[in-house]
């Protein structure tokens, strides 16, 4: 098991249980990987806990199932590394997308919803007694069918909406690396620049990873932003909470620890 705690205090509260229908964008650079995030989402839910922003922790009765979609990784990567933090697999449906054909196939996005729902409709399926489980999807890599089949950016943002209404909370990855998001150029540059907007737009929350601005450091694998996005809407009223933004450093050690820390502790 890592030295650090599977989840980092700081980070607590935002892998807290998420709203309903709520999405979460997380996005990287090159060099800085969001896996590390993506993990320690996994983990949280299928613990069925509530971070709280005191540190402190809530049980929930819900049973929690994932369904992980991924366009760039297979299921023994994923597998690799939840192991170092006691995910249990059982409970986790991965889909390694270039594998199953969703990376485009002769069906189109039209066939990517479907087999996503087909996995999610699996994970509902618990047992009589225990009832039907609720799902967090995973769509790790999804920016990947802009760079290698040519889709519209309307098209697959409307892929992201059709089976986001079949789950309770969906976690989304992209790469956001500066030619994409400030300087789009070519047809593919601005497509994906739309299509992360977009999603930004959608999102509760929105966390990005990238490496220092002052090069690489033995302690200090990149920075962590924490965003409030378009779609928390008036969190205050309806009662989810109000996403507390932030920056901060992390580091993710070679035995899968990950520390999460203020600038200059």
């Amino acid at each position: 098991m890592p030295s650090q705690p599977p989840i980092p205090p700081l980070l607590s509260p935002y892998l807290s249980t998420a709203p309903s229908a709520s999405l979460t964008l997380l996005t990287s650079t090159l060099g800085a990987s969001t896996n590390w995030l993506v993990l320690r989402f996994i983990y949280a839910g299928l613990k069925n806990t509530s971070y709280e922003k005191d540190g402190s922790t809530k049980e929930y009765t819900e049973n929690t199932r994932v369904v992980l979609v991924s366009w760039l990784r297979d299921g023994n990567f994923w597998k690799e590394g939840g192991r170092k933090l006691g995910i249990n697999f059982q409970k986790v449906q991965i889909v390694y997308a270039l594998s199953t054909g969703l990376g485009l196939g002769a069906g189109g996005l039209a066939e990517v919803e479907t087999e996503i729902l087909k996995a999610v409709a699996t994970a509902r399926e618990v047992t009589k007694e225990n009832g039907e489980a609720r799902v967090l999807l995973v769509l790790d890599g999804l920016d990947f069918l802009l760079a290698a089949t040519g889709c519209a950016t309307l098209e697959i943002m409307e892929l992201v909406g059709a089976v986001r209404e079949h789950v309770h909370s969906t976690l989304l990855t992209s790469s956001a690396d500066l030619p994409f998001t400030q300087s789009p150029t070519t047809a593919l540059e601005i497509s994906h620049t739309a299509f992360v907007m977009g999603m930004a737009h959608q999102a509760r929350i929105i966390m990005s990873v990238r490496g220092l601005d002052t090069g690489v450091a033995r302690d200090v694998s990149g920075v962590l932003r924490i965003c409030r996005g378009a779609g928390a809407g008036d969190e205050v009223d309806e009662g989810d909470g109000e996403v507390e933004e932030r920056e901060c450093l992390y580091f993710v050690g070679a035995d899968g620890g990950v520390r999460v820390f203020e600038r200059g502790a």
